[in-house]
Formats: C-alpha cells, structure tokens, sequence
C-alpha cells in the first residue's frame, strides 16, 4: 500500500505539460477502457456505432489528486562549517584528527607551535608592569588629586543620597498623612449621619411605644366598661312570674332543699351588686414613656398587639449598633491620623537634617577640590599624563592570536576535509571542513516559469537512486528572491541568469526531515514538490471537461445509451486530471472522452514523444 501510495505521487506530480498530459491522456484512455465499459445496444443501432461508443467513453472515479512542481537537484548537507584563519607561516604541532572523524562542538582539531608569540606576548607584559611603576614613582601629586577627588566626590554623593532618601520619606508621610486625615474626616461625617440617624430612630420608637401602650389603656378602659354594663343589665332585670316554668323550678329546688333538711340562704339584689365583674379585671394605669431605652428593657415581648411595634424597635436596635461601629470607626481612624501626623513630623525634621548635612558636603566638596587642584598645579607632572593604552593593545592582540593557535570544533559533525599536518609549516587559508552528515538538504534550481509556483513551507517528497522506491518527505525552507542567487546571497551551484531571450534560473532548497544514513552529498535527487492536494474525489480526464460560451463547465455522460449534456463544477486541476462536483455526478458513471482522446485514434505526432513511464512517474 505504502508503494502505491508513493507511486501515485509520482505518477501525477511529475506530468509538466499539457504534451505530457494528453499522451498520459491516451494511455490512461485505453487503461481505463480495457477495464470495463458500459454497453448498450439500442433498437436499430449498428455493430459499429456500439464499437464507436465503447471507444470514445470512460468512467467518473474517485482519486486522490495532487498538483506539484518536478526538480531534480543535489543532496548537500544541511550545516557545514570551513575554518580560516589570516595567519600564516605557521608550524603544526599536533594534529588530533583525521578526514572521516566524527566531532563534537569544542573539540581540539590542531594546535600550532606558539613558543615566539607566547615569549612575544610575555615581553609585552613586562614592558607594561615597567610602565606602571614608573608612572607610580613620578604622579604623587596626580594621585593625590585624583583620590581627593574622588573622596571629596563620594562624600557628596552619599550626602545628597541621603537628603534625597529623607525627602522621598518626607513626601511619603505627608500622603499618608493627608489619606489618614481623609479617612478620619470621613468616618466623623458617617458617625454624625449615624447619630442623626438613631435619634430618629429613638423618637419613632418612643413615639411607636407610647401609641402602643395608648391603645393598650384604651383597650382596658374598654373592657371594664363592658363588664360594668353587662352587670347593671343583670342586676335591673324583672323577677320570673308565679307559676312559670322558672318559678315552679326555683320552688322545686327550694321544695327538695327543704325536704332535705338543709336550709338555702337567700341572696338578696345588694350581694349580687357587691360581685361585679369589671372589679375582677387586672389594675392598670396609664404609662408615659420618658425612657424608651428602659422601657425596652422591661417590655413583655408576648404582650398583645407586639407586633405592631416590634419592627420599629428593631429598627431603632439597628440604628444604635450602626452608630456603635461609627464610633469604632471614627476611634480609629482619628488614631491612625495622629499617628501619620506624628509621623510626618519626624520625616520633616529628618529632611531638614539631611538638607543642612548636603549644604555641608557640598563646602566640603567646594574646598577639597580647591585644595587638590592647588596641590596638583604644583605637580612638575603637571604638563603630561602617561597613557599605557598602546601596550594595553599590543597585550591583547598577542592574547587573542594564542587563542588561534589551539584550532577547536564550532559545530558537532564529520571531518571531510583537512589541511594541515604535523610538523609542516601552514601557510594560511582553509584549516578544516566539518559537515553534519546526517541531516541534509536538497539544492535545485527552477526556471522562471516553475519558480512562481512555489513557496516557503510546501511541502516536498524526495527520491534518490540510493533510497530505492522510499520516498523521503522534506520541506522548501528557500526560494531565491533573484536569479542566480544562492542561499546566503552567492551564486548556486549550477545556476544562471540568462540575457534577453533566455529563461533565467532560480535556486531553491529542500529541507529534508530527520536524520538519514543512506544520504551522501552530491547524490542526485528527484523532488516533488507538492502545490495542492485532494483526497477521495471524482474526477475525469481533464480534457473530459468542456466550457460552454456562458462559463458553464459540462461533461457528456451515458445515459441509456443516450449522450446527455451534465453540468459540472470543475475543481482541483491536475496535468491529467480534473476534479468534478454535482448533486447528481456518481463514481463509476459513464463519461465521454473528446475526439482528440479516443481509443486508437492518432494523436499528433509530438504528442507522442517521450517514454510513457518517464510520463507517468517522472523518472
């Protein structure tokens, strides 16, 4: 499958040109006759128009299309290093490798004999100390003035760092001052609206109370009243008449009382008077609430009517813990003012302190420098200043040539050219090449027609005698943006700009993915390099597609042995192929092929060039 697979990217990706296409063209024609068309015999149609059709028809497949550009290039690898250097005349001392060594970044190649630069560069240090010492021995006054300087420039700097310090905390304190006093008077401004707020809260609660211990009275003064009523209507009431049912029962029970032997005392009016029931009702007298805290205290909560009044009472508890954390508040923040305050007057004293400090040091400064100057005017080293900057330079250059003389490894690779060996003199030029051996890229160039086709990040399939039938897949990783240029801005291997009338040619380079063992530079590699790709699409021979004068793409289909006209949406365009969409198109219908397609017609005589497997796969 893996074979196919690449097969068939090499099969339709390396046809170039419609001359290429249209003799593809026939041989797939015959290839897909051969494997089975449609036939239909109709009412009065003849052997030969059968013969006709069953060449001149093929069928609607689903394939998988690709559109590529072919190059054929050069394997080189993909990093490589030459080692130079300007010296010259130098002797080999060692050599730690040989052409074909695998390296790692660092490692030493050769050294070269350095014995006279390193007595040179040792030279050049002791002329130096030298220097130094004469120097020392005739600039006392320079080096006085200097440090005076110096100590007279430092103290002035800490002074005015410190001053700087205490004003910065200064400024530091006297906002957090300003946002303390803030806090304060905004907690003292909630702690007068909460106040203001619970002695509203206060009066409608005394007021709240005293309406409802007003109706409490006033309930009570109406229930003595009622009873007092009911007791007069009672007391006026007419005795019962003789020989009425109540009489004759009173006389029964005073009959039985009797022959009882027990004697029942008469109550006359003035007892029943004695024993009214207003007098049984609990003593309560008329409250005036003064105190609405103290009578919050004390109130029966179960009283009658509590309801009434409890949502004012909780209001007006509300109020009070709202004022209590006003309080709180305004405590505070009146704390953490004074505080800042106390604060900010430290850092100001401080500041002030610093200020005078700087003043000093800089007198101070003022005066050491006058002093330092007079004393250094009296210098007889005065008229010149020693410099040691050529010596410095000569001790450098001889330091960084030594380091040239131990030849090391810039990159992790493989030896494949070397220049030197021991005991013979160098004369200068290319010391080394290292190159990475296993990872590599292929180096092409395209004409001016093929180039516009591509772009960075396509992606690329690779083919070389030594992979066999494997396929390597890679990436374009460079275009040149000018004829004849290589990576790098020189000229590519094998590539030319053309004067008037010729093509010019362009370099490009293909990535290849991982690491590859069968891969040597200079190989000759065939590239696909891939442009647009459809997976699992109908399509027809792309000259199967015709275009009306309106735009509309049609092909010719079978149906019932009839040609019928099918419009078409043409998509995906190969060198052979064409891709076709249609709410009605289906794998495996019957398609016409244009006259110029038929199977055993004549094609023209240059359509006919070139070796048909060199066509199909693009070897």
């Amino acid at each position: 499958m893996r074979r196919e697979m690449q097969l068939n990217i090499f099969r339709i990706g390396f046809l170039k040109n419609r001359t290429f296409r249209r003799a593809a063209a026939g041989l797939a024609a015959v290839l897909v006759i051969l494997g089975g068309v449609r036939v239909f015999f109709g009412g009065g149609r003849t052997r030969e128009n059968v013969q006709d059709d069953l060449m001149n028809t093929t069928v609607i497949e689903k394939k998988d299309l690709l559109k590529s550009v072919s190059v054929t290039g050069v394997v080189a690898t993909a990093d490589g290093r030459a080692g130079n250097t300007g010296l010259t005349n130098l002797k080999v001392e060692r050599v730690h490798v040989k052409v074909g060594d695998e390296v790692q970044e660092g490692d030493v190649l050769c050294t070269f004999d350095s014995t006279l630069l390193e007595e040179s560069l040792a030279a050049a240090r002791n002329n130096y100390e030298i220097n130094k010492k004469l120097d020392a021995m005739g600039a006392d006054y320079e080096k006085q003035y200097r440090d005076s300087m110096k100590q007279a420039d430092s103290s002035l700097k800490d002074s005015s760092q410190k001053r700087d310090q205490a004003k910065n905390a200064y400024q530091e304190a006297s906002g957090k001052e300003s946002t303390a006093r803030a806090a304060a008077d905004k907690a003292a401004a909630a702690l007068s609206e909460k106040q203001a707020a619970c002695e509203a809260a206060k009066q409608a609660a005394a007021a709240a109370a005293q309406a409802y211990e007003d109706r409490q009275q006033a309930a009570y003064e109406a229930a003595r009243q009622a009873a007092a009523a009911d007791r007069i209507q009672e007391v006026e009431q007419p005795p019962a008449p003789e020989g009425s049912q109540e009489n004759a029962s009173a006389e029964g029970e005073s009959g039985a009382a009797s022959g009882s032997g027990e004697e029942k005392p008469v109550e006359n009016s003035m007892a029943k008077t004695a024993e009214n029931p207003a007098d049984r009702l609990p003593e309560r007298t008329p409250v005036v609430i003064n105190d609405i805290d103290a009578y919050i205290a004390g109130l029966d909560v179960n009283g009658p009517d509590y309801t009434a009044l409890k949502d004012t009472l909780n209001a007006y508890s509300a109020a009070k813990a709202a004022l209590e954390e006003a309080k709180a508040e305004a405590e505070r923040t009146r704390g953490a003012y004074e505080q800042a305050k106390a604060e900010t007057g430290q850092a100001k004293s401080s500041y002030d302190q610093a200020k005078t400090a700087r003043q000093e040091a800089q007198n101070t400064y003022d005066s050491s420098i006058r002093d330092a100057k007079t004393a250094y005017q009296k210098s007889k080293l005065q008229s010149q200043l020693i410099t040691d900057n050529d010596a410095k330079k000569q001790i450098t250059q001889y330091e960084e040539q030594l380091e040239d003389y131990t030849v090391r490894a810039p990159m992790s690779g493989v030896i494949t050219s070397l220049s030197v060996k021991e005991g013979q003199t160098f004369g200068g030029g290319v010391i080394y090449e290292i190159q990475d051996l296993k990872h590599f890229v292929v180096e092409a160039s395209v004409d001016e027609y093929d180039v516009v086709k591509i772009k960075q990040g396509m992606t690329a399939y690779v083919k070389t005698n030594s992979m066999g039938e494997e396929l390597l897949k890679g990436t374009v990783t460079y275009v040149a943006p000018t004829a004849g240029a290589g990576k790098g801005g020189e000229a590519g291997a094998g590539s030319s700009q053309s004067g008037s009338g010729g093509s010019a040619s362009y370099q490009i380079q293909i990535t290849i993915e991982g690491e590859q063992e069968k891969l040597r530079p200079g190989m000759t590699a065939k590239v696909s390099i891939v442009q647009e790709e459809s997976r699992g699409v109908l399509a027809v021979p792309y000259d199967c597609v015709e275009t009306k004068e309106d735009g509309t793409s049609i092909i010719y289909v079978d149906e019932g042995g009839q040609r019928k006209e099918m419009t078409v949406e043409k998509g995906m365009e190969t060198d052979y192929f064409a891709e076709i969409k249609g709410k009605d198109l289906k794998e495996g219908m019957t398609v016409y092929l244009p006259d110029g397609m038929r199977q055993g017609g004549q094609l023209p005589e240059e359509e006919n060039a070139g070796n048909a497997d060199e066509v199909m796969y693009g070897f």
